[in-house]
């Protein structure tokens, strides 16, 4: 069997993240994921100690951070984790400094699932940069 890749879902929790979680034990593409989620700077510390994720992702419009922030402080702890950044509410200007964050790729709300999935497959398919 697949080694399971470890997946932190970084959103305020909803119905939509839920979804979001259960999805991930339906994508077709041949890998296996155990998915955790966080919705603030504390819970979201706690799972990087607990182990590196192999992707985040992430929904910079979060209540009680500044979105970017912890995506910062994500990054600072370390560079090298995939980000996918989920959000409904964001204007061109912040997608660009996003992306300029160093993230994998930028998926509007509502998720569309199919291209989500498109996505991680993408990120997992892709050799990581620090392997060299």
């Amino acid at each position: 069997s697949l080694p399971e890749k470890h997946v932190l879902l970084l959103d305020d929790p909803s119905p939509q993240l839920e979804a979001l979680k259960s999805h991930f034990g339906k994508f077709d593409h041949g890998q296996r994921y155990r998915v955790y989620t966080a919705s603030n700077a504390a819970e979201a510390a706690a799972a990087l100690k607990h182990g590196r994720p192999d992707l985040i992702l992430l929904d910079p419009q979060m209540k009680g951070l500044k979105g970017l922030t912890l995506l910062k402080q994500v990054r600072a702890l370390d560079s090298s984790i995939p980000v996918i950044v989920v959000t409904g509410k964001q204007p061109l200007g912040a997608a660009v400094e996003v992306l300029h964050a160093g993230v994998f790729a930028y998926v509007p709300k509502p998720c569309d699932f199919q291209q989500l999935e498109h996505l991680v497959a993408l990120v997992f398919a892709t050799p990581s940069k620090t392997a060299s």
